[in-house]
């Protein structure tokens, strides 16, 4: 506060003296030790106050003032500064971001209130000794409405990245108070990651349906039937979802699959593929047919989804955190990877030569785990297998390997493949990694139907030993 300081010094009577309205620390918390060092050392630092009318206002040492009153301090001596209504918003956030009292929230609200009141970003940037980019984060962060920072308690305390997060979604409350409950969670960036994918997906579709409706693609754009599966001209023989690619290559697969007939479903956001119906008598059965497929499609692609979002979860989990694990957690992981893979299918398992990720084996997933491009992947492993840090490479090479095999259908399957998943899991939880609630629920369904598959085979041997 430097800026803004004063050599005259007045005792002013407590009474006469209030906090400020707009002070941005909320929360004075607890006064009593301080209250009782006045009690008996007095008051060591004068106060910082400007005049409002006939009393004044705390700029600076509002704990102080709460404590002397407290303590049954009458009179306290006080700086009295002459300063304007945006100088002293100033004055009170450079003060307290200087003894770090501020969460970050109420750091953004007063940033805000300084650029309402006619400061630039880069005047409150100077002024603070922080980035124009920090400055115009927190001013995000403060348009979370106040609705949204009722729906927990702690509000207040997310984190800046959380609170950016939110705000990005400003006019959609439901989503806003979706993320605001998940922060702090394994189930936060879950949540945020498919929040991101239905946005894609949207756009996906509007930008689709905006090509099909200029009349020059040469496809036949039809109303979508009332009756999606048992109407008497078409019936349905296909869909094609967000994930076919981006809406010119859409329309290009669309001309492929050569559809008598496309129209535009905006229920589910897909553009679904009609064939002319030759005669009645088919209609039951191809309206069964399609109904069955339709529901596969919807599950696959459901399951699909899922799968990416899951592994884009693990991963991204492995990037951040196995540097920060201890040797000796990574040796036990990398031999309990180790054993794991020994029921591979593959023969050669995952001894395979470092030569064959040119091709396959895991090399994307490898570049996403450790963040190396893929081009230098394997001159890195070669280098860093042979350095002492070698076993947070080789848990990366096992984990990569895992991560390859595992394909959506291996979550509703039996295979030798979806057998791993449960046991991969639990060697990532014993390293720190929380699932998210999908994530669970998945793993639950999927131990069941293995459950009940070794079931089914014991009874089958039972009856054919008798």
């Amino acid at each position: 506060m430097s800026s803004y300081q004063s050599n005259q010094i007045k005792l002013i009577n407590t009474s006469l003296i209030d906090p400020h309205p707009d002070n941005p620390r909320k929360n004075i918390g607890d006064v009593n030790d301080l209250a009782a060092s006045i009690k008996t050392n007095g008051l060591l630092t004068p106060l910082s106050v400007v005049p409002n009318g006939e009393r004044y206002r705390v700029i600076a040492g509002h704990r102080r003032l709460a404590a002397c009153k407290q303590a049954g301090i009458r009179a306290v001596p006080c700086f009295v500064l002459q300063l304007g209504p945006l100088q002293q918003l100033e004055a009170m956030v450079t003060e307290n971001c200087q003894r770090e009292q501020l969460t970050v929230l109420e750091e953004a609200d007063a940033i805000q209130g300084m650029l309402d009141l006619g400061a630039t970003t880069a005047a409150v940037a100077h002024r603070l000794g922080r980035s124009a980019d920090y400055v115009r984060d927190r001013a995000k962060a403060a348009s979370i409405k106040a609705d949204v920072r009722k729906t927990r308690d702690d509000f207040d305390q997310l984190t800046i990245g959380q609170l950016m997060a939110i705000a990005r979604y400003d006019g959609q409350p439901d989503r806003q108070e979706r993320l605001a409950h998940a922060a702090g969670t394994s189930n936060f960036d879950y949540i945020l990651h498919n929040i991101e994918v239905e946005d894609r997906r949207s756009q996906w579709f509007a930008d689709v349906s905006a090509l099909l409706a200029t009349g020059t693609t040469g496809l036949n754009v039809i109303e979508d039937p009332g009756e999606t599966f048992s109407d008497s001209e078409w019936h349905y023989s296909g869909a094609i979802f967000p994930a076919a690619g981006t809406p010119e290559e859409t329309i290009e697969e669309l001309r492929k699959q050569n559809p008598d007939a496309v129209s535009v479903h905006e229920a589910t956001q897909t553009i679904y593929l009609w064939d002319r119906r030759d005669a009645a008598a088919e209609a039951e059965k191809e309206a069964q047919r399609a109904a069955e497929q339709a529901e596969r499609d919807a599950r696959r692609h459901a399951f699909e989804e899922y799968a990416a979002a899951s592994a884009d979860k693990r991963m991204a989990w492995l990037h951040g955190h196995l540097h920060g694990v201890k040797r000796d957690k990574l040796v036990e992981t990398t031999a309990r990877l180790g054993l794991l893979q020994i029921i591979d299918p593959d023969p050669q398992g995952y001894t395979q030569a470092l030569s064959t990720w040119n091709d396959k084996c895991g090399v994307e997933q490898f570049a996403t785990i450790s963040g190396i491009e893929p081009e230098r992947a394997l001159a890195e492993l070669r280098y860093h297998l042979d350095e002492p840090d070698w076993a947070v490479w080789a848990v990366q090479i096992l984990a990569a390997r895992i991560e390859w095999f595992i394909d959506p259908e291996d979550w509703t399957s039996t295979s030798d493949i979806s057998r791993r998943i449960p046991g991969y899991y639990q060697i990532l939880q014993d390293l720190g990694y929380t699932p998210a609630d999908d994530e669970t629920s998945h793993l639950d369904q999927l131990i069941a139907a293995i459950t009940e598959a070794d079931s089914d085979e014991n009874e089958e041997d039972e009856e054919n030993n008798q």
